[in-house]
């Protein structure tokens, strides 16, 4: 039976997909994919031209290129569709591009990614920029490694200044119930946008949307033990799209539900 995972960020997409499959004849015209095996193998037509690839023989294919690809039971593959704009330089070479990868890595990158992505609040801008940000970020490490990726993302032994990271804490703490965007945090630190994420979690022990989650939580146990409005409403004062991620956060964070935290 085919099994078919997915992760869908406004620039980047993932695949996992498992058993029996074949899709059709088609092109992305502004995103490059990455093609990877996991276990078993598939038979992969580039421009009509047929190839197979085995366990960690990763192919790359250009943008506007035609392909399809079919695999039979017991096989695995894990696919990446990310905007052409976007794609790191180790992907502009000639086409196709195949390279190695290792499985258990594009495994675990996937894991990862699909980890943040369930946890995320889908409307959240600076949840959604700061997952996007971070899964192409590690993809231009593995392509840049050959397929090689560390546990975690590599954090380079710096800081950031005090007064910036000092800025950038203080206007979080002022607007955490409002939507906050990863670009807005980083031209407070006069940082790009991945660089700003590594420095922050560097100063931090976090990212910047676990940091706001934390300041959401604590405001909402206040208000669950100073006032009388409702979970409902608390989720929305303190910056939640609605109750699903509110509840989901909250039991993360204390273990229990917003209800039972209350009655304590």
């Amino acid at each position: 039976m085919q099994t078919q995972m997915q992760i869908r960020l406004p620039n980047i997409e993932l695949y996992k997909i498992e058993n029996e499959f074949v899709n059709i004849p088609h092109a992305h015209h502004h995103e490059y994919q990455i093609t990877v095996p996991i276990k078993g193998s598939c038979e992969f037509y580039y421009e009509s031209r047929p190839m197979e690839l085995r366990a960690g023989e990763g192919l790359v294919v250009h943008p506007a290129d035609r392909h399809c690809f079919q695999m039979s039971n017991d096989s695995g593959i894990i696919i990446v569709i990310a905007k052409e704009k976007l794609i790191t330089q180790a992907c502009r070479e000639e086409q196709p591009i195949q390279r190695p990868f290792a499985p258990a890595a594009i495994l675990t990158y996937f894991q990862r990614c699909a980890s943040r992505f369930i946890t995320m609040d889908h409307m959240d801008a600076l949840a959604v920029e700061e997952t996007e940000s971070l899964a192409l970020a590690e993809l231009g490490a593995m392509l840049a490694s050959k397929g090689r990726l560390n546990a975690e993302p590599a954090l380079k032994a710096e800081r950031a200044t005090d007064w910036s990271m000092m800025q950038v804490l203080d206007y979080i703490r002022t607007h955490y119930t409002e939507q906050l965007e990863i670009d807005q945090l980083a031209a407070i630190a006069l940082q790009s946008r991945y660089h700003f994420i590594r420095s922050f979690k560097l100063a931090t022990g976090v990212t910047p949307y676990q940091y706001v989650l934390r300041l959401r939580v604590e405001e909402a146990k206040r208000q669950l033990r100073g006032s009388t409005h409702t979970v409902t409403d608390i989720s929305y004062m303190v910056g939640f799209s609605s109750t699903s991620p509110f509840y989901r956060v909250f039991m993360k964070f204390t273990g229990m539900t917003p209800e039972r935290f209350r009655g304590m």
